[in-house]
């Protein structure tokens, strides 16, 4: 049985599979901020393979995905692991508040479109101030997040439920 139907048949916990899937750094920060996520009350529910999307009380704010060896999915290397938020414009503004070190996390994790999903030519927005031309419509991918961009995505968590 394919791991993708392996999943869908179970709907595994992100806790029962991420140490599968990841290993090194990618896993210490992946269980970091699971460990918040789950600290702050945020759910997270199996959406596809090894993905997991984010509610609170209801509403969806966010994603989790992860690759493998078996699988190139997410157009993510090996090892890696993503955190995409959702309606994240009025969060960002919020959370960034002029703070430059914040807007180049913002900008340096802008997705530009690439067409895999047939879906392109991807979108022009202005992102906090500075146009970006062809964005993906997901556009904001925090890939393998190093320290301060962990950070950021708490601070956008926390003004996301209200902390």
């Amino acid at each position: 049985m394919s791991i993708a139907k392996e999943q869908q048949k179970v709907k595994p916990k992100i806790g029962d599979v991420v140490e599968t899937i990841l290993h090194d750094e990618s896993l210490i920060s992946v269980k970091e901020i699971i460990a918040f996520i789950e600290e702050n009350k945020i759910s997270l529910r199996w959406a596809s393979q090894n993905c997991w999307h984010l509610y609170f009380k209801g509403n969806r704010i966010g994603n989790i995905r992860m690759t493998d060896k078996y699988r190139k999915n997410y157009a993510l290397p090996d090892n890696s692991w993503a955190f995409s938020p959702w309606g994240s414009d009025d969060v960002l503004e919020a959370v960034v508040d002029n703070d430059d070190k914040a807007k180049n996390i913002v900008w340096s994790n802008v997705r530009l479109c690439s067409n895999c999903c047939n879906c392109g030519p991807g979108h022009d927005r202005m992102v906090l101030g500075k146009k970006i031309e062809k964005t993906c419509h997901g556009w904001l991918r925090m890939l393998n997040p190093d320290n301060a961009t962990l950070e950021f995505i708490k601070l956008m968590l926390k003004e996301k439920v209200g902390n």
